[in-house]
């Protein structure tokens, strides 16, 4: 019999999407915004009706204070701090998912991907593992049978996928983000190197080490443009690139305990999500979601 899959949720990238997607003027008893946590948590539901044997959600707490932030300083420097709205948003996100029954870690000093690696690595094993995710640069973790699902998009990726959108196989990614950059994080990379060039240069060399180790093949490199400016840039950059490296690389051996069974769905006390609905003021259609979940998890 095929063992059931372990989900792990990137918990904040589908919050953000609530909050930037779901209308502000959903509003609790006392005038707060609270569509993130209505988009939120009925998302969270969706994934519990499915029937998930195990589920994991790993929280972004680490906005200028992970560990990244020591090695480049300028580290998600484009981003804005969360506001006392957002910041009450995400505690009532994580709230709603310990009252669901449903496990979650999230840190200071590491990120939601460093948790999802560190699970995945400390449980995974022979389980296969869905990682429920919008995010692509988390295709670093996947193994043969492993898969990325964009929940919203019902769009699954393996490892062939994140090969056809890179260019480079999943253990690669960290290093082409390192060479290529990534916006998004605020990371340039090597300057001048971009997509194609850093897929090239993987393709040849495998990694970022056996790249510096044979280094003067770059200029002579077949399908490389500017391949002598980009040998010269890189050879001047070395210690910036192996820096980003650092940075763009998922940490999965963060120190905490937890057991497989720890990932099983917890049964859940209706009246306690009842009063947090009421606080939402999410109205009857949520609460009896939850009921019906209930009624079929007892029975």
């Amino acid at each position: 019999m095929e063992k059931p899959p372990i989900y792990l949720v990137d918990a904040s990238i589908y919050i953000f999407r609530a909050y930037y997607s779901m209308p502000s003027t959903l509003v609790n008893r006392l005038g707060q915004s609270v569509n993130a946590v209505y988009g939120y948590t009925n998302f969270l539901l969706d994934l519990l009706e499915l029937g998930p044997n195990y589920i994991s959600c790993a929280f972004d707490e680490s906005l200028n204070t992970c560990f990244r932030n020591e090695i480049y300083p300028d580290y998600k420097a484009n981003r804005e701090m969360p506001d006392a709205n957002l910041e009450f948003q995400l505690a009532s996100c994580q709230e709603i998912t310990a009252l669901l029954g449903v496990h979650s870690v999230c840190r200071q000093d590491f990120e939601a991907d460093d948790i999802i690696g560190t699970i995945q690595k400390k449980l995974g094993g022979e389980w296969r593992t869905i990682i429920v995710t919008r995010d692509k640069d988390l295709g670093q973790l996947l193994r043969d049978d492993d898969l990325l699902w964009d929940f919203a998009a019902d769009d699954y990726a393996g490892p062939s996928e994140i090969k056809a959108k890179f260019g480079v196989l999943p253990s690669q990614i960290a290093d082409y983000l390192a060479l290529a950059g990534d916006t998004v994080d605020n990371i340039p990379g090597a300057s001048g190197v971009g997509a194609k060039s850093a897929a090239i240069l993987l393709n040849h060399f495998g990694d970022i080490d056996y790249l510096y180790d044979r280094i003067d093949e770059v200029a002579h490199l077949e399908g490389l443009r500017g391949a002598k400016k980009i040998q010269s840039t890189l050879i001047e950059q070395e210690a910036k690139v192996r820096n980003f490296r650092q940075v763009t690389r998922i940490m999965c051996d963060i120190d905490f305990n937890l057991t497989l069974e720890d990932l099983r769905p917890a049964r859940f006390c209706l009246d306690s999500l009842a009063d947090f609905c009421h606080r939402m003021s999410f109205g009857d259609r949520v609460i009896s979601r939850i009921a019906a979940l209930e009624r079929k998890t007892r029975g």
